[in-house]
């Protein structure tokens, strides 16, 4: 069944109507994230170690980690476990804690698969009951769980006396048939039956629960995984979304850098022959916009389209996800916009002499007096341009709204001009926070009824009821900027 896709496993899933407790388990690494979990927390025990001067230990394992990227080798794979197990010995549980944190923030985040996510959302709307079953510890899986809305966790424990980890691993290991068992000890609890569970996992390891299972799916399986799936006609999903870039991939980053730097070169240009600098910007914009979305493979699908047509000047707010908004939004507005961006971006070796050319305002986040910045914005409105602005003021890492800042709501007042909230549900498929690698991909948009100013009385209230508005359309799991109909 290696034809299988993910859109016929979301419809298999929407279809369950038993009236028993259902229960889908999830393998963490490979299954829920690309690659292994516990890499990221060594890199964090090394960073941690160096800072605290344990230089030898700290060295030694990322040698042990740039050994394991290179060569991908099984046996390195279970020395950096040894050698974590000792570095980590007698450490506080509340370090190990934080360690877990750090390493989802720097590295788990963005190694989410979008896929992953949508068969969570969709038992999750099933109504089943959703469990972690990993032998990784608690460490590395409850940051993901957190984020996932996952209900349960299995999971490897670490012995801790006193608050300290002891070196020691508990066992049974949650791994193997250790999986099976922590697998029939949830399904006993909830009175459900494994003929009724689903799991999900990438390991030949996991066969022993593969086979307990009623629907047993493969993810991106091992050669030996895949040929037992063909034989046993198990479903077998494949994901690209996170994990190895392929050449393709790199060969669109390349080029859509390049059509960054080419929209500084056409700005200079114009800027020679004597264009104004309205023109220029409204050049550089659309073709950032067209030029670069090429390249990046970013195709878009607009509900609400004809609210940006709508007269103008008007201020154009956002949820910011990904360096690509940029470009996404140039391809929507195409002409007579500035941005607010904050003070850092105009440093930023790609991105800064572009924004520098285009009359960006750059907000100094930490200034109390922001009195020139909303000078600077009004006059860009009398002059008939627009504004676009991120109230969240920085990057989501994983699509949920942050709170949203009161100043583009002041500004629509101060003017007289209307707000139109662009909604981006998935920009960060493409290119998450802290990722480098762009992945082509269908951007969902929503533009919102445009808010007239005369609406905007209480400015405070206004700014909620919108943030309130993008979090209901992005749905109720703070990674669920993502489509649930996800394709293969």
């Amino acid at each position: 069944m290696s034809s299988f896709t993910l859109d016929r496993q979301l419809d298999s899933i929407a279809a369950t109507t038993g009236d028993s407790p259902e229960v889908a388990f999830f393998d963490l690494d490979g299954t829920l994230i690309a690659g292994y979990s516990i890499l990221a927390l060594a890199w964090e025990t090394a960073r941690r170690g160096a800072a605290n001067g344990q230089m030898r230990q700290s060295a030694k394992l990322v040698r042990d980690l740039l050994r394991q990227r290179a060569k991908s080798s099984g046996s390195n794979y279970h020395r950096i476990v040894r050698r974590l197990t000792r570095v980590l010995t007698d450490t506080e549980e509340a370090a190990l804690t934080e360690l877990g944190a750090a390493a989802y923030r720097n590295t788990l985040a963005r190694s989410l698969f979008r896929e992953a996510i949508a068969l969570v959302e969709a038992h999750r709307a099933a109504g089943h009951h959703l469990v972690i079953v990993t032998a990784a510890t608690r460490y590395q899986a409850e940051p993901v769980a957190r984020v996932l809305g996952i209900d349960e966790i299995c999971c490897t424990r670490l012995e801790v006396i006193d608050g300290r980890f002891s070196g020691k691993v508990v066992s049974p290991m949650c791994y193997g048939e250790g999986k099976a068992l922590a697998a029939r000890r949830v399904c006993k609890q909830l009175g459900a039956s494994l003929d009724d569970s689903w799991f999900y996992t990438d390991s030949s390891a996991d066969l022993p629960l593969l086979r307990d299972v009623g629907h047993p799916v493969t993810v991106n399986p091992s050669d030996r995984l895949a040929a037992h799936a063909r034989a046993k006609r198990w479903p077998i999903l494949r994901f690209g979304s996170r994990g190895r870039p392929n050449v393709e991939q790199l060969i669109r980053t390349g080029l859509t850098a390049q059509a960054v730097a080419a929209t500084t070169v056409v700005g200079a240009a114009c800027k020679r022959m004597g264009i104004s600098e309205f023109n220029t910007a409204n050049s550089m914009t659309r073709f950032l916009g067209d030029v670069g979305s090429g390249f990046a493979g970013l195709d878009c699908e607009i509900v609400g389209i004809d609210r940006l047509r709508q007269p103008r000047p008007a201020i154009y707010i956002f949820n910011h996800q990904s360096l690509l908004d940029a470009m996404v939004l140039a391809h929507l507005l195409r002409q007579d916009v500035v941005a607010l961006c904050k003070a850092e971006m105009a440093t930023n070796p790609v991105l800064g002499p572009l924004l520098r050319q285009v009359d960006t305002i750059f907000v100094d986040r930490e200034a109390r007096d922001q009195g020139e910045v909303l000078r600077r914005a009004v006059g860009v409105l009398e002059s008939g341009r627009s504004l676009v602005v991120a109230p969240e003021g920085t990057r989501s890492t994983l699509g949920n709204v942050q709170p949203f800042k009161h100043g583009a709501f002041l500004l629509a007042r101060k003017a007289g001009v209307p707000i139109v909230p662009i909604v981006l549900h998935n920009v960060k498929d493409a290119l998450p926070k802290g990722g480098f690698l762009i992945r082509p991909a269908t951007i969902r948009i929503s533009v919102l009824e445009p808010i007239q100013p005369e609406r905007i009385r209480n400015i405070r209230q206004c700014c909620s009821d919108v943030e309130t508005q993008y979090a209901a359309l992005l749905g109720r799991s703070p990674a669920a900027a993502l489509p649930h109909r996800a394709s293969a």
